[in-house]
Parts: structure tokens; C-alpha cells; sequence
């Protein structure tokens, strides 16, 4: 009940107008109260309303395509982001560890790194950055450089102007052979793959180039089968003014030339045998693998250039390399091993040596079959010519047949002065890498090739050298003061006839002469004692048929002693 104070009274007649006031102020004020109410008012309500759409972001997902690639090509990521209708679905990137280049484009975004290794890119939410998503990029370097991206390219006809074929997976398609003509440079870019057909084969010709210009272990230029079943043919040049050169480059399942050249995977040509040796083939880091014979043929004195390096011959069903003589001096460092036959094989006309050369220890055998082999200068050389024969190198000399034995080595030429060449062996090895001349026969016996003769060899030096199986009739006939009813036949024949050739005491040191047929060494130069110099001090001799080192000749008048014989038994 409502109750008006006494000092509130009015007179009768204005009374219900009072009261109606006070009452409607009381009903406002509840009004008021329940509104409040109904909007989070009051105490303890915290002040004002809540929003009715909040932003919330629940997950950030990234994706890459492809997850896999080559070194320095692309790929490209994609960011989504779950969250209300009120948040923005912005992101930033970023990519670790560094070296990588990384291209933001609102959510999508393009990774590339030229380092091979595995990459994680993520993307943060700008609305939440509590909230992010990562891919996992590897960037692969050798294999996937020969992985194809799906553009093909076909070359069937003759190229007579500079072309450069595209790489990073583009795959170059030769059916059939075809030449590089003219003056004309095909350049093949890095990571690029040239697929051959059966049989095909790129010959270069006249002063024309074909250049491989990988760049790394991760950026090579391939060469492979089109058809995994069927090898190509091979790459070779035509003239001695031509190049081949391969850089950072890959030759696999070569080799299908129809027996010529004993289907290897690569074939040059010099100017002749009779020519000094043409810098032809360039190579540097550099892998034939699995050729159908053997991996390289250098004919008719093709050479290597002098910076060639890093060759691997693997797979070969042949000998791993062959060459004329005057070529294999220019084989460059590398691994020649894992072939059918781990040697290197002299073929040609001949095996002389008419310009100075040193073979190189690649790690395998060189074997040389042939009658004779001589070392001295031959147009347009002139003057002594030096063969230098580095510490590991084997050399090995087969018999020609079951009745005929391998090679005489002959250092300079017989006659007098100035009709003779001087040829000189400079073969100083080491007595953990001793330098050998041996039989090339599977079971070798004394006799199985004729030895080496220093004729007019003046300077010549050899060091911890062996010699063994030698010992073959000679065909020399000296007036040495050997023993009686025996011949010149001897590992070692040492000495012109005449005093054009006397050697030093210290000519061969610190070496081995073994199984020889005959002597270990036979002195046929003239001096005027019949046992100087004496050549044996510091060498051994093992299991030679005759003495170690027959009486020399004497200079007239002297005449050999009545017992003839040797110096050192």
C-alpha cells in the first residue's frame, strides 16, 4: 500500500492526481530495473554486451607440388586456413634452414634451393599467429636432375648453326643419327637429358662442337637409352679440328656400333698415326657407364686435352679404354675400374713413341701387344725424345702367339752419330709403387716377350723398377764378351755397339729383374775394361736362367778376356 506522508496531503479535490504521479514513477523505475536486466546490467555484470560473430581461427594446413624436386626448380606451396566467417584467411611465409628462395604470393607462394636437402616452408595465420601449417620440400640433386618434366624435343636431321638444347628435365629425343656440321655448337644445357634410339649416334664434323655444359653432381647433362632395352649407338668426331666436350655429364647404355671401334660409348679421331697427338675429347667429371664394349677408342693419335679431368669408366664389357700409344699419355685422372677388362689397351699400326710422353698411373695395367716398340724422334720431331713412366704403372707385354713373344722396347736407334736418335726411359718409381714391365699373359713364363733395350739412350734413369718373363731371342747379335755359345738374349739389353752409350754405374737402381729367359741384363756397349760399369749393386735378380750381367765389349785394340763371361753371376 502506498503511503503518503502527512506533508504530502493535499485537499480532496487534487488528491488522485498526486497519486497517479507516484505511481507512475514507480512503475518507470521497475521498468528500468528489468531492462537493465535483460542487458547483463546490474552489479557484478561487468559492464557491456558480448560480439555476437567472434573471429577464430582452428588450423592452418600447407601443401607442396610437387613435394619432390631438383635442385634450383620450383615448387609451389599452397595455405589454408580454417577458420569463422570474421577472420581474414591472410598468411605469411617463411622457410628454414636458409638457402632456399621463397616467393610469397598471398596464400600460395614458390620454393626453389640450389643445395640438395629437405626444407620445411610454413605458414603463419595472420589473424591468430598462435595457428600455423608446414610442407616438407626435399630438393634432390643427382637423381633428380635426370628425372624428366614431360617437355620433349625431337632432333632428327643434321644441325649446321649453333643450337642450345634446353635442360632441367627436358628431354632431348634423337631417333637416329645425325652430324654437327660446319662450324656449328650444339650446347646442352644442365640437367638436360638427350634420349637415343637404338643404334643412333651424334657424329661431329669439320671444326664443329658439341659441348655438354652440366655444372655440378646436382646440374648434369644426360645421355641415355630411349628404349631401356635398346642402346644407342655413340658419340665421335670426324676430323682432328672437331671437339667433343663434356662437363659434369653422364653417357649410360652406349655403345651399339656394330662392332666398329669395339662399340664403346665414345670414339675420336686424330690426325693420323703418324701425327702428333690432337686434343679432341674434353672432360671434367665425366662417367661412361655400361657400354656395350669398351668405354673409350682414341684413334689415330686422338688425345685428351690437357684439363681434362675426372673420368669414370665403369660397366665396360670390353677394356675399360683403347687407344694408340701416343694417345694414352693424355689420359686424365679418374677411376677406370669395374670394367670386364680393367686395362688399357694399345691399338693401331704401331706403339712407337716419336714425341715426349709420360703414361700416367690410372690405376690399371696398359697392355701393349706388339713386335717391337721404339722410342726416338720421328718428323716432325727432332732431338732426344723422353718416355717418362710415372711410379704404379704396370705395363704388360702378351705374347703375339703360342711361338712368337711380345715386344723389344728399343730407346733410341742404332748407327753412328749423327744417324742414331737417342730415346730416353725415365722410369723412377717408388719402393711402395715400383714401376713394372711384365708378361701380359694369364699364366706368364720366362720368355714371354723380349725385354727392354737401351740402345743410344743417354740420360735414361730407371728406380725401383721390375722386370720380369722377359728374356726372348733378341735378334741383336753384339761382339760383346758374353760366355761362349750364347746369345744377347736378356731382360735388360743395355748399350749402342759402339761408346755412343756407355751408362752411368747408377743407370738402374734399387729394382728387380726376375724370370727372364736368358740374362738379367746384357751389357753390349764398348769400354775399355770388359766388366765397367757394373750395373748390379744395388738390384736383385731372382729365378733368371743365365747370369745377371754378361761382360761388356772393349774398345780396340782391346780384345774380351779368353774366359768370356759375366761381371756379376
Amino acid at each position: 500500500m502506498l503511503k503518503i506522508a502527512p506533508s504530502e496531503r493535499v485537499a480532496a479535490g487534487s488528491r488522485f492526481p498526486l497519486v497517479a504521479r507516484r505511481l507512475a514513477l514507480f512503475l518507470s523505475t521497475v521498468a528500468a530495473a528489468a531492462f537493465l536486466s535483460s542487458c547483463g546490467g546490474g552489479e557484478g555484470s561487468g559492464g557491456g554486451g558480448a560480439n555476437p560473430n567472434p573471429c577464430t581461427v582452428s588450423g592452418v594446413a600447407v601443401s607442396a607440388n610437387p613435394t619432390t624436386i631438383a635442385a634450383s626448380t620450383n615448387t609451389t606451396l599452397t595455405a589454408t586456413v580454417t577458420a569463422s566467417a570474421a577472420c581474414s584467411g591472410a598468411v605469411t611465409w617463411s622457410a628454414s634452414p636458409s638457402g632456399g628462395t621463397l616467393t610469397p604470393n598471398g596464400t600460395t607462394a614458390t620454393f626453389a634451393a640450389a643445395t640438395a636437402g629437405t626444407y620445411t616452408v610454413t605458414a603463419i595465420s595472420t589473424a591468430d599467429a598462435s595457428k600455423s601449417g608446414s610442407a616438407t620440400v626435399t630438393v634432390n640433386s643427382a637423381v633428380a636432375c635426370g628425372m624428366p618434366n614431360g617437355t620433349v624435343v625431337t632432333h632428327a636431321a643434321n644441325i649446321g648453326a649453333n643450337e642450345t638444347w634446353a635442360g632441367d628435365g627436358v628431354t632431348h629425343m634423337v631417333p637416329t643419327s645425325f652430324s654437327i656440321t660446319g662450324s656449328a655448337t650444339v650446347t646442352i644445357a644442365p640437367c638436360a637429358i638427350v634420349a637415343l634410339g637404338q643404334g643412333a649416334s651424334i657424329t661431329v664434323r669439320d671444326t664443329a662442337k658439341l659441348v655438354a655444359a652440366g655444372t655440378s653432381n646436382s646440374r648434369f647433362v644426360s645421355f641415355q637409352r630411349a628404349n631401356a632395352n635398346q642402346p644407342w649407338g655413340i658419340l665421335r668426331n670426324l676430323s682432328a679440328t672437331s671437339m667433343i666436350d663434356l662437363r659434369w655429364t653422364v653417357l649410360q647404355g652406349g655403345g651399339a656400333f656394330g662392332g666398329s671401334y669395339n662399340n664403346p660409348a665414345i670414339a675420336m679421331s686424330g690426325d693420323g698415326y703418324g701425327s702428333l697427338p690432337a686434343p679432341v675429347l674434353k672432360v671434367n667429371n665425366v662417367t661412361i657407364d655400361s657400354p656395350q664394349g669398351a668405354g673409350i677408342y682414341l684413334d689415330t693419335n686422338a688425345a685428351f686435352t690437357a684439363d681434362s679431368q675426372q673420368l669414370t669408366i665403369r660397366g665396360a664389357t670390353d677394356y675399360a679404354v683403347r687407344a694408340t700409344m701416343m694417345s694414352i699419355g693424355s689420359l686424365p685422372t679418374g677411376t677406370y675400374t669395374g670394367n670386364a677388362i680393367d686395362e688399357i689397351l694399345i691399338v693401331g699400326p704401331g706403339a712407337d713413341v716419336f714425341a715426349d710422353m709420360t703414361i700416367h698411373d690410372r690405376g690399371i695395367p696398359v697392355r701393349i701387344r706388339t713386335g717391337g716398340l721404339t722410342v726416338a724422334a720421328r718428323a716432325p720431331v727432332t732431338g732426344p725424345v723422353t718416355l717418362t713412366v710415372e711410379p704404379g704403372v704396370v705395363l704388360k707385354f702378351p705374347r703375339l702367339n703360342p711361338t712368337t713373344p711380345g715386344a723389344r722396347v728399343t730407346f733410341g736407334t742404332n748407327g753412328n752419330s749423327p744417324n742414331n736418335l737417342v730415346g730416353v726411359l725415365n722410369a723412377v718409381g717408388t719402393a711402395a709403387k715400383p714401376i713394372v714391365f711384365t708378361s701380359g699373359e694369364a699364366v706368364p713364363a720366362a720368355g714371354d716377350w723380349v725385354g727392354l733395350w737401351l740402345d743410344t739412350a743417354n740420360g735414361s734413369r730407371l728406380e725401383h723398377v721390375e722386370i720380369g718373363y722377359a728374356g726372348a731371342p733378341t735378334g741383336i747379335v753384339s761382339n760383346n764378351c758374353r760366355p761362349t755359345n750364347t746369345r744377347d738374349d736378356a731382360a735388360l739389353i743395355v748399350g749402342d755397339f759402339e761408346t755412343q752409350y756407355v751408362p752411368p754405374a747408377n743407370l738402374i737402381t734399387n729394382s728387380r729383374i726376375h724370370s727372364s729367359a736368358g740374362y738379367g741384363i746384357s751389357a753390349i756397349w764398348q769400354a775399355p775394361l770388359f766388366n765397367e760399369p757394373d750395373l748390379t749393386a744395388s738390384n736383385t735378380f731372382e729365378n733368371n736362367a743365365l747370369c745377371r750381367q754378361t761382360y761388356n765389349a772393349v774398345t780396340p785394340p782391346a780384345t774380351c778376356p779368353m774366359q768370356r763371361g759375366c761381371t756379376a753371376n
